[in-house]
């Protein structure tokens, strides 16, 4: 037999996914209230920074906000889910910028620049409701066509 969830039962991860989104909105206060004290991440090798390297949630947000710097009006918004399997949460989600400079590098687009990237999320949460691990899927090779900039070799 199974179990069947209530509403109830997924508000925690609700609320967490919500705070999720703000902190990727500039809410940088969200992090240590959401982010584990260690954080494991599975993202893709090509243009992104090492993950090694974003293992605390201060240097998480310093990912953030490098991200954030390059474009005006970014905003991300959910647009599938989320969807709770015991500690894990998934969704999908849009984000909208206006490209103004920095990365990524060798762009030969101009400033001003409109930006759509759509991603997947997938957050594992510790035994105290914190993401502890975080895949990422997205469309960055996308972006990459849109600005000019180079592209990884086949």
């Amino acid at each position: 037999m199974t179990d069947t969830l209530t509403a109830e039962d997924l508000r925690p991860q609700a609320v967490l996914w919500k705070k999720w989104m703000e902190l990727w909105n500039g809410a940088r206060e969200r992090a240590d209230e959401i982010l584990a004290d260690e954080l494991t991440l599975h993202i893709p090798k090509y243009g992104m920074p090492d993950p090694v390297g974003l293992r605390t949630p201060r240097q998480f947000v310093g990912w953030i906000e490098a991200f954030r710097s390059s474009y005006t009006d970014a905003r991300i918004r959910t647009v599938l889910g989320p969807l709770v399997d015991g500690d894990h949460v998934f969704a999908r989600w849009i984000f909208e910028g206006t490209w103004q400079s920095g990365r990524p590098v060798g762009v030969t687009a101009p400033p001003g620049t409109p930006i759509m990237l759509r991603g997947a999320d997938l957050l594992r949460l510790d035994e105290r409701g914190r993401i502890a691990e975080y895949w990422l899927s997205d469309d960055l090779m996308d972006v990459y066509v849109r600005l000019g900039a180079p592209l990884p070799a086949p």
